[in-house]
């Protein structure tokens, strides 16, 4: 019924732009409602970071432009989603750009940034996203999603990803047999098959499966074990740090078109200001998740053969960096 109603409010929305009454002196309506969806819960940074985005250009379009933020996946999962973004009805959306070759945008150097153990920092992942190589990836967008998608050319990278179970796991081969769910991306599915047994499931299956026993575990970073509740059903997580994460932020080009130049140039800066306000929320909340899920009754475990789960993934670099350009591995990997 959420789902529902989100979507309802997504169409009013779309018929509104339509009716909007006015037209200013560039030709474009008087006033414009665009939606972003996200997948992650209200209470997450990323979905915070968007509505901050949201503030910034409503205040700065003096009104013209209200950005409806839909967290806890409103709108459906990310394939549906993307999917709203190519036909114009969602009109921006976050997404790990590793998951952007499932949704038929396949630009290879993307597809690897989900390898295991690549970027090095967070800093360093945001230096390489935000370099001319990063730039010339985020131009292939619009090409590859048939002119239908571009990108607004602002990033976040999000700590390293842990592994988090309902037994206490100490080892790689400890995890054997084990289910924990993936994202469901091809590339994501078989970095769980290195490791384990891989369920791929929607952000929003996850505490339910979980709970019921679909899956012995998962994998996220920190603020996604404390802000969806998972931590009331998996107490162990074991550093891994297997995965530094990343975000493209896209827009719908039948949006993009309702913008004048001087709004598209705003809109960027804005989001900018908001992914850079995200980084240091996200430093501060570290040690502060850490601390409240430790109250909560989970266990911290180092992880000390963390060799051996990088060599388990030397297949899954063959794989998916096989149609990277040269440079790109050694590249990315001298952003420290």
């Amino acid at each position: 019924m959420r789902k529902v109603v989100a979507l309802l409010s997504v169409v009013l929305l779309s018929v509104a732009m339509l009716f909007a009454a006015g037209t200013s002196e560039s030709g474009f309506t008087e006033k414009l409602s665009l939606s972003i969806a996200e997948i992650n819960a209200d209470s997450d940074l990323a979905c915070q970071m968007l509505v901050r985005f949201a503030g910034l250009v409503k205040e700065r379009s003096k009104g013209r432009i209200e950005i409806n933020v839909f967290g806890s996946g409103q709108l459906g999962t990310e394939a549906d989603t993307i999917e709203m973004l190519r036909l114009g009805t969602v009109s921006i959306i976050r997404i790990n750009p590793a998951n952007l070759a499932n949704r038929g945008i396949k630009i290879p150097e993307y597809t690897a940034l989900g390898l295991p153990f690549l970027l090095q920092s967070v800093q360093g992942g945001l230096d390489f996203l935000y370099s001319d190589y990063g730039k010339s990836l985020g131009d292939q967008v619009f090409e590859k999603s048939d002119g239908q998608i571009r990108s607004l050319y602002n990033y976040i990278c999000t700590p390293a990803r842990n592994m988090f179970t309902k037994t206490l796991r100490t080892s790689l081969p400890e995890f054997k047999g084990l289910k924990i769910r993936s994202e469901t991306s091809d590339i994501k599915i078989d970095m769980i098959n290195c490791w384990a047994n891989a369920t791929p499931l929607a952000m929003s299956e996850i505490y339910t499966s979980l709970s019921t026993g679909v899956l012995d575990g998962c994998e996220n970073t920190l603020s996604g074990l404390k802000s969806n509740n998972w931590y009331e059903q998996v107490k162990f997580v074991l550093e891994t740090e297997h995965v530094v994460g990343s975000s493209v932020i896209l827009i719908s080009e039948a949006t993009w078109k309702k913008l004048s130049a001087e709004e598209q140039d705003m809109m960027g800066k804005a989001l900018k200001e908001a992914c850079d306000w995200f980084q240091v929320e996200t430093d501060k909340q570290i040690a502060l998740n850490k601390e409240f899920l430790t109250s909560k009754g989970v266990v911290f475990t180092k992880c000390t053969d963390k060799q051996a789960w990088l060599d388990s993934c030397s297949a899954l670099y063959k794989k998916y960096a096989a149609n990277v350009k040269p440079d790109f591995i050694s590249t990315i990997q001298s952003y420290k």
